[in-house]
């Protein structure tokens, strides 16, 4: 009898665990879209760094300034963009481009990664 019971602990134990973990990971996502949805050009990083903690990864900014999603002919990055940093998810990260002073220039959002 001793020996169901503590098994029934255990796995009361690591259904909990599961779901908050769970939980966390999905408050954080729905975090990170708000904050990427309600990004303006100019907003300062720490604005955003304020809302979602440091980035999962810091890059150098890439070849093009991106907004909306993928676009035909998006600007050219000439010297706009100094950082880019994302926020890795399950299959999709959200990423945001800063200039040297830290202001938002560039946002975009990877899916299916």
């Amino acid at each position: 009898m001793p020996v169901i019971r503590v098994v029934k602990l255990i796995s009361i134990c690591f259904i909990v665990l599961l779901v908050g973990s769970c939980g966390r990971y999905l408050v954080r996502e729905k975090r990170a879209s708000s904050a990427y949805e309600s990004a303006a050009l100019g907003q300062t990083e720490s604005t955003i760094v304020e809302r979602l903690g440091p980035p999962d990864e810091v890059l150098k900014c890439g070849d093009y300034l991106w907004w909306n999603g993928d676009q035909e002919h998006p600007q050219a990055n000439t010297g706009q963009c100094k950082k880019w940093v994302r926020y890795n998810f399950f299959l999709h990260a959200f990423a945001f481009g800063y200039s040297s002073d830290g202001k938002l220039v560039s946002r975009y959002e990877y899916s299916s990664e």
